[in-house]
């Protein structure tokens, strides 16, 4: 186990210490800056835009409940329509029959307990099997008559029966029990019927919105369903759908319906929990910019926000859904219109609504995560483009600074970048100091005669001139030299003419290009020696002081 420790210590030292190329450590470099302005940008977008995202899962989500809840309301409504229009056309052939046979009108059976007695055990037996087959919370059927004109208010008391489930459920029940809510007594007893605690023997007109304006129409299939109502001296809210009843001569006999009790489709359409709020399916009215749920049904609301109160919604289209206000409050949610003919050629839509205080705040719930991470990719990525700065660009700029003060030369120099290696060694090979026999035969020969010049110089000129070959002005040499400014003119006349300038500016060109050449320090040096010993022997030998 500890050679294997070792084994890999040294793969990582190895590792380390391999010679990385210039191109990939900068194009590493380059691309965590290019991440770190891709989070930068990330950033932005979650803080201008970054909830489109999550309002287009919410639109997903509230318009996958509404296609689900669409297609449930819109079977079941077209079932109740088809169950409706069957019931009207048996309804009336029946009736029709019933008449012939008695040799009557729908006017004589007013004032005729008997007869009506007959028609209303006719209409019992299609509205109860229309009840078990159409799964239907209630039905009903009414004729254009009455029992006893002759009391007051007949003109508004009509004669028929109207069947009731005992117990509504948003289940299929298999042998429904049903009560009589309108009808004469001895249908309820001849059937085995309970009355209703509101039973009244016959309808009057207010109790079915609507009803006796159907009645009127001419057309063959003339129906629509009515806003929500209160069934008269009960609690139980309804909406009807309303059919005429009509014999073979096109005579309006009365109406017919199927009743959608509000406690079933609460039952039937649960509100649908969801991580912005509990969704709730509606059936209203509708204009396009409201939504009247007073006068439609909603999904089950216990235990959710929206309150019995709410009846009026305003709607405002938005990007994804839209927006309903309330004097309540204030909701999403996306609506679709029914295929539902309504009284009066009143729209109906099927809509879900979700609190917009939940989807706000998971809207910024969802922001601020995307945020977080867009900052916390965007650190990172900045602090690992500093890591490589240290690691990487830091080094190469450092090498190349070393090469530019001349560092290439330097015994056992290594550099970490392959490509810095290798133009050390050309550059090694290539730079080193020239020698008189390196450079070209007009430079050679201005040099030699250069250098041949300074050693004619006295003691005192030199020290003039080395101060020119520190690079000192002219005008910065007496003070330095402790000399007159006139002495030191003429010293460099002296200069000037045995080293064969005509200015400064000359000199300056002669020195800084010998310099370059490496050899003008050297040379000059053991001029000067060798010129003040020529001078200091013949000083001697003339009896001069040295």
């Amino acid at each position: 186990m500890r050679n294997r420790w070792r084994e890999l210590g040294k793969l990582l030292r190895l590792l380390r210490d391999r010679k990385t190329t210039m191109r990939g450590r900068l194009m590493l470099y380059l691309v965590s800056l290019i991440f770190a302005a891709l989070g930068i940008v990330l950033l932005m977008l979650a803080a201008i835009g970054g909830s489109l995202k999550t309002k287009q899962q919410i639109a997903q989500t509230m318009e996958q409940q509404l296609q689900s809840s669409y297609e449930k309301v819109s079977e079941e409504l077209e079932e109740y329509t088809g169950y409706g229009l069957q019931l009207s056309r048996g309804l009336g052939q029946n009736l029709e029959y019933l008449l012939k046979e008695k040799g009557l009108t729908v006017s004589d059976l007013n004032d005729h307990p008997e007869e009506l007695l007959e028609v209303q055990k006719m209409l019992y037996k299609e509205l109860n099997t229309t009840i078990r087959l159409g799964r239907s919370s209630g039905a009903f059927a009414v004729v254009n008559a009455t029992v006893n004109t002759q009391l007051p208010g007949a003109e508004q008391s009509k004669s028929g029966v109207y069947l009731r489930l005992i117990n509504v459920s948003s289940n299929v029940v298999l042998t429904p029990e049903t009560i009589l809510f309108r009808g004469m007594s001895e249908v309820a007893r001849e059937n085995g019927l309970e009355l209703h605690n509101r039973w009244n023997m016959e309808f009057q007109t207010d109790e079915l919105p609507g009803s006796w304006m159907a009645a009127q129409k001419t057309g063959q299939e003339d129906y629509y369903w009515t806003q929500k109502s209160k069934l008269k001296n009960t609690w139980e809210d309804v909406i009807l759908l309303m059919i005429p009843i009509r014999i073979s001569t096109g005579e309006v006999c009365g109406v017919c319906g199927i009743e959608l009790n509000e406690v079933h489709f609460n039952l039937e359409y649960p509100a649908e929990s969801s991580s912005y709020g509990s969704a709730v399916t509606v059936l209203a009215p509708t204009d396009g910019k409201r939504l009247r749920l007073e006068k439609g049904m909603s999904g089950d609301r216990d235990g959710t926000w929206l309150k019995n109160s709410e009846s009026l919604f305003r709607v405002k289209q938005k990007q994804y859904y839209s927006l309903y206000q309330s004097s309540d409050g204030e909701y999403y949610g996306v609506q679709k219109e029914m295929e539902l003919p309504g009284e009066k050629g009143e729209r109906w839509a099927a809509a879900i609504l979700l609190p917009r205080q939940g989807c706000d705040q998971y809207i910024q719930k969802s922001r601020n995560y995307m945020m977080a991470a867009a900052v916390g990719f965007t650190v990172v990525m900045l602090i690992l483009a500093g890591i490589l700065s240290n690691s990487f660009v830091k080094p190469i700029v450092r090498d190349f600074e070393d090469i530019g003060e001349g560092m290439i030369a330097k015994e056992g120099k290594a550099y970490s970048i392959a490509e810095l290696e290798e133009l050390c060694k050309r550059l090694a090979k290539q730079k080193r100091p020239l020698e008189k026999g390196d450079l070209p035969p007009n430079i050679a020969e201005l040099f030699a005669e250069f250098a041949e010049n300074v050693k004619s110089l006295t003691r005192a000129e030199y020290h003039i001139f080395r101060y020119y070959l520190e690079g000192y002005e002219v005008s910065q040499i007496p003070g330095m030299a402790f000399l007159s400014m006139s002495t030191v003119k003429k010293h460099n006349g002296n200069i000037y003419r045995k080293l064969k300038v005509s200015s400064n500016d000359e000199l300056t060109v002669y020195l800084d290009l010998f310099r370059r050449c490496g050899c003008l320090e050297q040379q000059q040096l053991g001029s000067i020696e060798q010129a003040e010993e020529i001078r200091g022997t013949g000083r001697a030998e003339e009896g001069e002081l040295p």
